[in-house]
């Protein structure tokens, strides 16, 4: 009985590791499947940045003179933290949150934007957190995520005097590996940003009909967008692969744990065989033992 109850408990462990498996197999797969998704969504930003940089150095080499748009300017700093909604991602969060802490001064008047959930669960104590924004799961939801950030920011714009506004995500070293990235969104030195022009094929400059100071104002309002856009698919590629490269440790040590419950469901299996092969010999030896004693009282 007891061998008996052994193997159940052993073959539900096996049933558990198994709905485990197949649980860590889709995950995985869907990490994979995303990842490419997130970094060609980054590579078509970058493509628009192009064009926009190009775009910035036409207005800006024409008409009247354009300050520079990177003098400092006092006041609080807007620090934007991208990280994950969910677990099973490795140190994506530990990873992005340290680096973000090393750099922003607890306790102070700087506002702390957080996207993701995990974030703030992992945030030191002094570290007071202003807007909380959820992950878009879906390439589709990038752009309705970034309009709400962009949303809170001008908020905060209103309400008090930013100085700087930081990006703080992890972005995609390979398939398998991130490091953590830090942005400067604000405030622009749109010269310097100029200096990133592409040749013209012809001597003459395209030309505008606008006013600059309108156009300069929605040319920067697309570069915000773009680069939060940017930073959310580097985070978004960056947590799949760190989420792809746990979900590998996971099934490995699931198969490792599989082999063993497997092997030792065998062994109490063989166990148990013997134990009833054993019973049913000396069984028999007892029957005919009983069956000569009778055999010799008759005679």
């Amino acid at each position: 009985m007891r061998q008996m109850e052994n193997l159940q408990s052993i073959k539900r462990s096996i049933n558990s590791a198994e709905s485990l498996q197949s649980i860590v197999s889709t995950m995985k797969a869907h990490a994979s499947s995303v990842i490419t998704q997130f970094q060609n969504a980054a590579a078509a930003s970058m493509a628009y940045r192009h064009v926009l940089d190009r775009a910035l150095y036409v207005v800006i080499t024409t008409g009247e003179e354009t300050k520079d748009h990177r003098q400092e300017v006092k006041g609080s700093d807007i620090h934007v933290l991208f990280g994950s909604d969910h677990g099973l991602v490795g140190r994506f969060n530990e990873r992005i949150v340290a680096f973000a802490q090393e750099k922003i001064t607890p306790a102070n008047e700087d506002v702390i934007l957080v996207v993701g959930q995990q974030v703030i669960n992992r945030l030191e104590k002094g570290f007071k957190v202003d807007v909380v924004l959820p992950v878009p799961q879906t390439e589709e939801g990038i752009t309705s995520m970034v309009q709400r950030l962009l949303l809170a920011i001008d908020e905060i714009r209103e309400s008090k005097t930013i100085g700087r506004i930081l990006l703080y995500y992890n972005k995609p070293q390979d398939a398998a590996s991130f490091t953590e990235e830090t942005e400067l969104l604000f405030p622009i030195d749109l010269e310097e940003l100029a200096k990133n022009k592409a040749d013209w094929q012809s001597n003459a400059l395209p030309t505008y009909f606008v006013s600059k100071k309108n156009l300069l104002s929605h040319l920067i309002h697309q570069y915000f967008f773009i680069s939060l856009y940017r930073a959310f698919c580097y985070s978004l590629a960056s947590e799949n692969a760190s989420r792809l490269a746990s979900m590998q440790a996971a099934e490995k040590n699931i198969d490792e744990r599989l082999t063993e419950l497997n092997a030792k469901y065998r062994r109490q299996r063989q166990n148990q065989i013997t134990e009833e092969v054993n019973d049913v010999i000396s069984g028999f030896k007892a029957i005919k033992k009983s069956k000569e004693q009778e055999a010799l009282n008759g005679t």
